[in-house]
């Protein structure tokens, strides 16, 4: 987004989560604007409201000296959104042109900006930025005369990587943008075992399956995987199949290498969807791993004691187990794919929105550089962004437990597949085990905390959470959660 959309994308959040509305006043301290400023912000946020959601289904509404938006029955918070961040997305001339890059080949850059009604220069001053965007995954853009199928040029692995990760983070499940594969795609059944997943994590297995069918159907772009990564994938597929081809009928499988191209999908959907596999399966897949003697297994074992004997911290063997299945899928993802996506998943420019939760932060860095970027397996492989990540996840380990209650919470988030363990310890940690349970089903669940939209009917149940680390959602989320758990106690109070 551009930075005024970026703002009027934050105005409307901060809007929706201040039941009793906020004041120009507020706006300003919050934003750092004058006043002048908020109320042209706030004005362009109607107008783009009102294109996205005729009818005056989304309205700001004024209440003596205080702003609040009002939804029509039908629409949650999520969905809102959800939908006004395609819409700034897909109005930016970034958006328009890795888009054409995506769908189609150019010779030149003239011939792009012609196809989209662009200048030159405004085409050179985007592409530069999106050569920045890709540089994490490893790919660049190429005009060059002897290519003739695409613009972006790296490995396959690279590029199934970015299409598992682009098309969800810019359309999360509102649109289908896979035009040019066959309509029977869209509800093919989802090739992982879908038991535990929700409406969103359906909608990104099933996005991930596109992005694999063209690459590989479509654009005869198939990938191999070493020997030596095959070695550990087979340990998640004999506990839990991925099952690729199984839909497929009248397809030439002859020159597709079709093991790597189910394990590798299977294995991204792991590392970017919680819950693929039972508790079960993660226990069994995670015995399979200790008792195989890998050198990446035997670290995964070294680093795990050493994280919960430093911290003075003890696991039941289940925790252990299901902590051990996440480790190895992280420290793989690490070795093997080794892409640090997080400029996709952080906005910075908000402020306080890539803060910690924790208040230790600096110890669990610390921890991650002394256990991780010294050893001779992962030294080379560990970049900046890792060593966030791993201390986030050591972070989640430590809180760690596997209790039993009674406000039935469903969660799910989007970025990686440890916030739910995340998300989940934090709370029994905050109210305790007498008091909370957890399910797989949203329809099940008297709460659903989730960063996309669920099916869900009503807000009154839902709440909306994006920023995993950000204080200021913990405390509404806390607050979120107590109401819960009192009207639970109280049910001759009328949920509101």
């Amino acid at each position: 987004m551009k930075k005024n959309e970026t703002l009027r994308f934050e105005l409307l959040k901060e809007l929706l989560y201040a039941p009793n509305g906020v004041s120009t006043k507020d706006m300003m301290k919050k934003f750092t604007i004058s006043s002048k400023t908020f109320y042209r912000y706030k004005q362009k946020l109607n107008d783009d409201l009102n294109h996205v959601f005729p009818y005056q289904q989304v309205k700001i509404r004024k209440i003596k000296l205080l702003y609040m938006i009002n939804l029509a029955d039908s629409l949650t918070f999520s969905y809102v959104i959800d939908s006004m961040r395609l819409y700034y997305i897909k109005h930016s001339q970034r958006f328009s042109i890795l888009a054409a890059l995506l769908k189609r080949h150019y010779v030149s850059v003239e011939s792009l900006a012609q196809d989209l009604s662009l200048s030159p220069s405004h085409v050179y001053s985007n592409l530069k930025q999106l050569k920045n965007l890709l540089s994490p995954f490893h790919l660049k853009i190429s005009f060059a005369p002897t290519l003739y199928q695409t613009n972006i040029i790296g490995e396959e692995k690279n590029i199934r990587v970015l299409g598992f990760i682009l098309f969800w983070i810019i359309f999360k499940g509102l649109e289908w943008p896979f035009e040019k594969t066959p309509s029977a795609y869209q509800t093919m059944p989802i090739v992982v075992d879908d038991e535990r997943l929700s409406f969103s994590q359906k909608n990104r297995i099933r996005y991930f399956q596109n992005a694999t069918f063209w690459r590989m159907l479509y654009r005869k772009e198939s990938l191999t995987l070493s020997g030596e990564f095959m070695d550990y994938l087979r340990f998640f597929e004999q506990e839990s199949p991925t099952l690729l081809f199984s839909e497929l009928d009248h397809v030439d499988l002859d020159s597709i290498d079709v093991k790597s191209e189910a394990y590798f999908f299977g294995f991204l959907s792991r590392f970017l969807v919680a819950n693929i596999d039972s508790d079960e399966e993660k226990k069994r897949i995670a015995q399979h791993f200790i008792n195989s003697e890998l050198p990446i297994a035997l670290l995964t074992t070294k680093i795990l004691n050493k994280l919960l004997l430093a911290y003075n911290v003890k696991l039941t063997s289940d925790n252990y187990l299901k902590n051990y299945y996440l480790l190895i899928i992280n420290l793989l993802y690490i070795r093997y794919i080794g892409i640090d996506f997080r400029r996709f998943l952080v906005n910075d420019s908000v402020e306080s929105k890539a803060k910690w939760f924790a208040p230790n932060e600096d110890s669990y860095r610390s921890f991650v550089k002394e256990a991780m970027v010294s050893e001779p397996l992962l030294k080379k492989y560990m970049k900046p962004g890792f060593i966030s990540l791993m201390a986030k996840f050591f972070h989640s380990i430590l809180k760690s437990a596997e209790k039993e209650a009674k406000l039935l919470i469903f969660i799910q988030h989007s970025p990686n597949n440890f916030i739910y363990d995340f998300i989940k310890n934090n709370l029994l940690i905050i109210f305790g085990d007498s008091t909370l349970g957890f399910t797989f089903d949203a329809d099940k669940a008297d709460i659903i905390i989730s960063d996309s939209y669920e099916l869900e009917q009503t807000n009154v149940c839902s709440f909306h959470f994006e920023h995993s680390h950000d204080p200021e959602t913990w405390k509404a989320l806390i607050l979120f959660v107590s109401g819960k758990i009192y009207a639970l106690h109280n049910p001759q109070l009328k949920q509101s």
